[in-house]
């Protein structure tokens, strides 16, 4: 499924990714501290030249959505996030690969983007599930997918390999359809009351 459809908060927009990126990408996402928390350990720009390229190459196959995140106010790229693993038979899908520069860390970014990605899913793809997943130790990633009102499911034991080698746990969260609504609503006051 290729959507080209823009989505469009008060301080960000999400673009669908595309090539013209890449050279914009690089620089944001080469800073290490982006990394710190991952399973990925990326240290090179041709490490982030690659995870862009299988983005691209993930929504030309039709199961990925990889959207840029642009700062309205300088038109600068802030991240970028995916609708991952789209499944429309059983309509749900996973929102991952968000990597935000360090600058934007603490602002209403990635509340944002969440709040445009989960009303795309919900309310345009129709689906019933969107789930996370987020490294074990990853503790203000957690926070920050708990503080939207996503549902804790359990740990995924030894579910990823770092390319150090360290086997790592990831923290399975959902939101499905019938929490939307206050999902939603939680998502307005944090956007209109934190960050106004």
């Amino acid at each position: 499924m290729n959507d080209t459809r823009e989505l469009e908060g008060k301080l960000i927009k999400l673009v669908p990714m595309e090539a013209e990126h890449k050279a914009e990408l690089i620089e944001v996402l080469g800073n290490p501290h982006i990394w710190e928390f991952t399973w990925r350990k990326i240290t090179s720009r041709e490490q982030v030249a690659q995870l862009i390229d299988t983005a691209l190459g993930n929504m030309q196959k039709g199961g990925e959505l990889p959207y840029v995140m642009i700062d309205k106010a300088s038109g600068r790229i802030a991240g970028t996030s995916r609708i991952m693993h789209l499944d429309l038979t059983h309509r749900n899908a996973e929102i991952g690969c968000t990597w935000i520069s360090p600058e934007f860390w603490r602002t209403a970014v990635n509340t944002e983007s969440k709040s445009l990605l989960l009303h795309h899913c919900f309310e345009e793809l129709g689906l019933i599930r969107v789930n996370f997943t987020v490294v074990g130790d990853n503790f203000r990633s957690q926070k920050a997918v708990e503080r939207i009102g996503a549902v804790k499911e359990g740990v995924l034991r030894k579910h990823r390999i770092t390319s150090g080698g360290d086997v790592v746990n990831n923290v399975l969260y959902s939101i499905i359809d019938d929490e939307w609504p206050a999902v939603k609503a939680n998502l307005n006051y944090l956007l209109n009351v934190k960050y106004s």
